[in-house]
C-alpha cells in the first residue's frame, strides 16, 4: 500500500472505498456493556485490576491488525522525522527540514488512518477532509495551523521543499507537534491495555512488599546481653566519650582505645555465667580498620583461662560471628599481634 501524492490519479476502486463512511476505532459503550461480570472478591478484583484489564483487552481486541500496521508506520515515520530534524544531525547537503516535514506529514497520515476501522489507504487530502473536524482542530494550536495542515496534506514532497529555510523549519515544527499528538491519540487504546497490565503488576508487587516491610519493621531487634555489663580494656590509649562521638579530642564513635601494645584486648564481665551464641562487632569506621585483625573471641569463667570460640583474619566493617552456645561470665576480644584496639560496638546475643 502506497500513499498517493497530490495530483496523482487514484483508481476508482480506491476512491469508492475512501468515500464509504468509516467506523470509529474508539470502543463503543455497547462493547463495554457486553463485558462479562467477573465473580470474585472486590479486593482481589481491585488488586488484579480485573475490570479495567478486561475492558482494556476488549477495547484492544477491536483494534484491527490493519490499524496496528498503520500505527506502526506512523511511529516509524515519526521516529525517522525526529532523527532527520534533530539539531545535531546536520548533513553536508543542507537543511533536512523539508525531508523531516514530509516524514511528519506521513506520520499524521498513517495515524489518522489507524484511527479508522476497516480503512484502506486513500489520498492524504481525502483522508484529511473525511476526518472529523474536532479531531483535526485538537492537534492544531490555532486556525493558522489548521489551514497550514490542510495545505500540507494536499502537497507533495516537492511543495514542502519550497520556501525559505526558516519557513521550512517552522512548517516542520508544526507538523512534528501535530504528528506526535496524532500518534499518541491513535495508540491510546493499546496504551490503556499496557497501563492496566502495569497497574496490576505494581499492585501485586505492592501487596507482596507491604507485609515484608511490616515484618522487617516489627521484627524484634536482637537482644544485646552486653547492655549495662561492666567492661574494661588492656590499656587506655585515649579517653573515649562515645555518647559525644569523641575520643582523645578526635571526633569518632569508638567505644574505647587501647595503647599500641602486644595482644591488646577488650573484655565484658557479665557478673555471672551467661549463655550467648553470636556477636555483632562494629569496627572503627573513620580510620584504620586493619588494626583490628586478626581478632579472636575468647570466653572464660575465671578470667584466667580463656577458650577461643571465633576468629577473624580479614579486615571488616561489621563482623557477626556465630558459634556454639557458650555459658561464660567473661567475654574477651583480643588482637593476636602488636597493635592498638578500638571498636565502635560489641553486642552480645543469646
Amino acid at each position: 500500500m502506497t500513499i498517493p501524492e497530490a495530483g496523482e490519479v487514484v483508481p476508482p476502486s480506491e476512491v469508492g472505498a475512501g468515500n464509504e463512511p468509516q467506523a470509529s476505532s474508539q470502543p463503543s459503550k455497547a462493547a463495554h456493556s457486553k463485558l462479562p461480570r467477573l465473580p470474585g472478591n472486590p479486593v482481589i478484583d481491585w488488586l488484579l485490576a480485573r475490570t479495567e484489564l478486561a475492558r482494556a483487552r476488549a477495547d484492544a481486541a477491536q483494534f484491527a491488525p490493519e490499524q496496528r500496521e498503520f500505527l506502526r508506520r506512523a511511529k516509524v515515520s515519526l521516529e525517522l522525522g525526529e532523527l532527520a530534524f534533530a539539531p545535531g544531525n546536520a548533513v553536508r547537503s543542507g537543511s533536512t527540514a523539508p525531508l523531516a516535514a514530509n516524514l511528519f506529514r506521513q506520520a499524521m497520515y498513517w495515524a489518522l488512518l489507524a484511527k479508522r476501522a476497516h480503512a484502506t489507504p486513500i489520498r492524504p487530502e481525502q483522508l484529511w477532509s473525511e476526518t472529523d473536524r474536532s479531531v483535526l482542530q485538537s492537534i492544531a494550536g490555532n486556525d493558522g495551523e489548521y489551514a497550514y495542515f490542510t495545505v500540507a496534506m494536499r502537497s507533495s514532497f516537492i511543495e514542502l521543499a519550497e520556501g525559505t529555510e526558516d519557513a521550512q523549519r517552522s512548517g516542520a515544527v508544526q507538523l512534528r507537534r501535530a504528528a506526535r499528538r496524532l500518534v499518541d491519540d491513535a495508540q491510546r487504546v493499546l496504551s490503556r491495555l499496557e497501563w492496566a497490565k502495569l497497574k496490576r503488576a505494581l499492585r501485586v508487587a505492592l501487596a507482596l512488599l507491604i507485609p515484608l516491610i511490616a515484618l522487617y519493621l516489627l521484627w524484634p531487634a536482637k537482644v544485646d546481653l552486653a547492655k549495662g555489663a561492666t567492661y574494661r580494656a588492656s590499656s587506655i590509649g585515649a579517653v573515649c566519650h562515645p555518647e559525644k562521638s569523641e575520643c582523645g579530642g578526635v571526633k569518632t564513635d569508638v567505644l574505647f582505645h587501647t595503647q599500641l601494645e602486644q595482644n591488646p584486648w577488650f573484655e565484658y564481665d557479665f557478673g555471672a555465667p551467661t549463655s550467648f551464641s553470636s556477636l555483632t562487632v562494629v569496627n572503627r569506621s573513620d580510620c584504620c580498620p586493619e588494626r583490628a585483625v586478626p581478632l579472636a573471641v575468647e570466653v572464660s569463667n575465671d578470667d584466667k583461662t580463656f577458650k577461643e570460640v571465633a576468629r577473624r583474619d580479614s579486615t571488616f566493617a561489621i563482623w557477626k560471628p556465630s558459634f556454639a552456645t557458650q555459658r561464660a561470665r567473661y567475654l574477651r576480644l583480643r588482637i593476636l599481634r602488636d597493635s592498638m584496639l578500638h571498636l565502635e560496638a560489641i553486642k552480645v546475643h543469646p
